[in-house]
C-alpha cells in the first residue's frame, strides 16, 4: 500500500538561527495550518518574542495564493493597532529564498510579543467554566480590542478560545486578541501597497472558507459577506464558551452545526438553561447569535458593555456624571513658597460621597467595577478603561462623541497612557472641546497621593486598589476612576450545592 499521508511542513528555522540581525530562535512551540511558531529572544531589547513563519506550502496548491496574502496582511492589520488588548507587533520580513522551491522570495514572518500565559481555551479545559467576575472582565478586553479594530475597517473572523492569550504577571492576567490570519480588511483608498487579501477564493469550482466552524457565524460559512456583527457572534459564542465551559454549536459535522445555528434561539437557552447566571444574560445572546446578520447588534463596544451590566446584575444603565459649563482650562498654579511647609494631603473617601469639593475642581469618583466606566464632562463624553499590564497598568481612553489625542499628537478615536500626560478632545473639524491631565498618582503609606491644583490629596488602596486622576481643569471635574477591590465569592462547587 502506497503512503499517501502528507509530509511535514519543512523546518524554515532552527534553535540559534538569527532573522533581521535581531531577533534569535530559541525554541519551536508550534506548527499550524499555515504557520510554524517560534519562540525567539530579541538581542537588542532583551525580551522574548513570538516568531511565526508561514508554511512552505507548495504555490500549486490551490489554497496557497489566499493563505499567503492573508498571512501577510495580518501582519499590516495588527500595525494598524494600538489596542492595550490586542497583539503587538513589532517586526515583518521575508526569509532568504529556498533553492528548494524556486522562488525568489523567501517566506514571510511576523515577529510579536510572547504571551507565557496560555490560552483561553486551556484555561477552561484546565479550571472549568470561569467567574461571572473573571469573564467580565475577558469580554470588557476583547470588546474593546474589536472595537478599534471594527473603526479600523478589520473584521477579525476568527475569534476563537485558541486565539484570546494571556500573559502572567505576579498580580494580574492580561488578554491579549491575536491570530488575524484570516480577517477581512478594508482598503484605504490612500495605501497603495496592495496588501489587502481578496475576497473569499474559487478553488476547484468551490468557495474557498477559512474558517473555524465551531465558532463562526452563518454567513462564515456560507460564503456571504461579513461585518462587524460577524465578530459580534463569535463573541458571544465566547462567553457561553467562558461560562459553561461547552461550546454551543459543537457537533460532529460543518453541515449539522450550520443546521443548529438556523434555530439558534432554542439551542442558546438549553444550553444555558441549566445554569444560574443572571436572566438578562440569555436574551442578550439570542439577539447576538441570530441567524439574520442584520438583526444582530452592530457596536461591539456597547454589545461588550451590555455584557458587563447582564454579568455584575446590573438593572439600570451607567449613570453619566453631569454635564457642567466647560470654562478655559488652566493647569498653571502658583507655586508654594520655598519655605512654607506643606500641609499633609487631604483624604478622600468614598464614604463620604462620589462627588466632593476639592479646591477649584469638583472630585468625583467613578468606578469602573470591570476596568471600564463611562463619564461626561463638559460636553465631552469618554470611556475609560483601566488595564493591567504586567506589574503596572495602561490608561485606555475612547472618545464617545470626540476624538481625543495626547497632547501635541494627531487626533484619533482612542488613545492609551502609560503615565502622567494631558489629553485633547476635539470634534472632528479638529476644534477642542475640553482638555484634561490625567495622574497616576504616588504610592505612600497605603495610599495613592495625587497633586490637584496644588493641593495632594490622598485615596486609601483599601477602597480605590486601582485609580487615576483625570483633572479637567479649574471650576470643572477632578474624576478619580477606580477598580472596586474584589470581593470573594464562594466557590463554584460550593454555589451548586445551595
Amino acid at each position: 500500500m502506497s503512503d499517501t499521508s502528507i509530509p511535514a511542513p519543512k523546518d524554515p528555522l532552527s534553535v540559534g538561527d538569527q532573522v533581521l540581525d535581531r531577533y534569535r530562535v530559541t525554541e519551536r512551540l508550534a506548527i499550524g495550518g499555515h504557520s510554524i511558531v517560534y519562540r525567539g529572544d530579541d538581542k537588542r531589547l532583551s525580551r522574548p518574542v513570538c516568531i511565526k513563519v508561514f508554511h512552505n506550502i507548495a504555490e500549486s496548491d490551490g489554497v496557497w495564493r489566499a493563505s499567503y496574502e492573508h498571512f501577510v496582511q495580518e501582519a499590516f492589520a495588527l500595525s494598524k493597532l494600538t489596542h492595550p488588548n490586542t497583539l503587538r507587533i513589532y517586526d515583518f520580513g521575508h526569509l532568504d529564498p529556498d533553492p528548494d522551491t524556486g522562488s525568489d522570495e523567501g517566506a514571510p514572518f511576523q515577529v510579536s510579543e510572547f504571551m507565557n500565559g496560555g490560552t483561553l481555551s486551556r484555561l477552561v479545559r484546565r479550571e472549568g467554566p470561569l467567574s461571572t467576575e473573571e469573564s467580565a472582565t475577558i469580554i470588557n478586553a476583547l470588546s474593546g480590542a474589536l472595537s478599534e479594530a471594527h473603526d479600523a475597517g478589520i473584521v477579525h473572523r476568527d475569534i476563537k478560545p485558541q486565539n484570546i492569550l494571556f500573559a502572567r504577571s505576579p498580580r494580574a492576567r492580561t488578554v491579549k486578541l491575536a491570530d488575524f490570519g484570516i480577517a477581512k480588511s478594508r482598503p484605504l483608498e490612500d495605501d497603495e501597497r496592495g496588501y489587502w487579501a481578496g475576497d473569499t477564493a474559487v478553488v476547484a469550482g468551490e468557495p474557498l472558507l477559512l474558517l473555524s466552524p465551531t465558532w463562526a457565524a452563518p454567513e462564515q460559512m456560507r460564503g456571504d459577506p461579513v461585518g462587524p456583527a460577524t465578530d459580534i457572534y463569535s463573541l458571544a459564542l465566547i462567553t457561553i464558551f467562558m461560562l459553561t465551559g461547552r461550546a454551543a454549536f459543537a457537533a460532529p459535522d460543518r453541515d449539522d452545526a450550520f443546521r443548529r445555528r438556523i434555530d439558534s434561539h432554542a439551542e442558546i437557552e438549553a444550553v444555558l438553561a441549566d445554569t444560574d447566571l443572571p436572566g438578562a444574560l440569555v436574551p442578550l445572546l439570542q439577539r447576538a447569535t441570530n441567524y439574520d446578520i442584520g438583526e444582530r447588534p452592530l457596536d461591539v463596544d456597547q454589545f461588550g458593555r451590555d455584557l458587563v451590566d447582564a454579568l455584575s446584575g446590573r438593572r439600570e444603565p451607567v449613570r453619566h456624571l453631569s454635564p457642567v459649563p466647560d470654562p478655559p482650562v488652566r493647569f498653571d498654579s502658583p507655586p508654594a513658597a520655598p519655605l512654607q511647609r506643606r500641609p499633609p494631603p487631604q483624604p478622600l473617601r468614598l464614604a463620604d460621597g462620589t462627588e466632593q469639593p476639592l479646591g477649584s475642581r469638583r472630585g468625583r469618583f467613578v468606578a469602573a467595577p470591570a476596568g471600564t466606566a463611562d463619564a461626561t464632562s463638559g460636553q465631552t463624553q469618554v470611556r475609560f478603561t483601566l488595564l493591567p499590564t504586567g506589574d503596572r497598568f495602561c490608561l485606555h481612553v475612547k472618545g464617545l462623541n470626540c476624538f481625543v489625542s495626547l497632547r501635541g499628537g494627531r487626533a484619533s478615536r482612542a488613545v492609551q497612557l502609560y503615565g502622567a500626560g494631558d489629553i485633547v478632545f476635539m470634534l472632528p473639524n479638529q476644534q477642542p472641546i475640553g482638555h484634561a491631565r490625567v495622574s497616576f498618582g504616588t504610592p505612600a503609606a497605603g495610599h495613592t497621593v495625587f497633586e490637584i491644583a496644588g493641593r495632594a490629596v490622598a485615596l486609601s488602596l483599601e477602597e480605590c486598589p486601582l485609580v487615576i486622576a483625570v483633572d479637567f481643569g479649574e471650576q470643572a471635574d477632578c474624576l478619580f476612576v477606580y477598580q472596586p477591590p474584589r470581593v470573594a465569592t464562594p466557590s463554584k462547587r460550593s454555589r451548586r450545592r445551595h
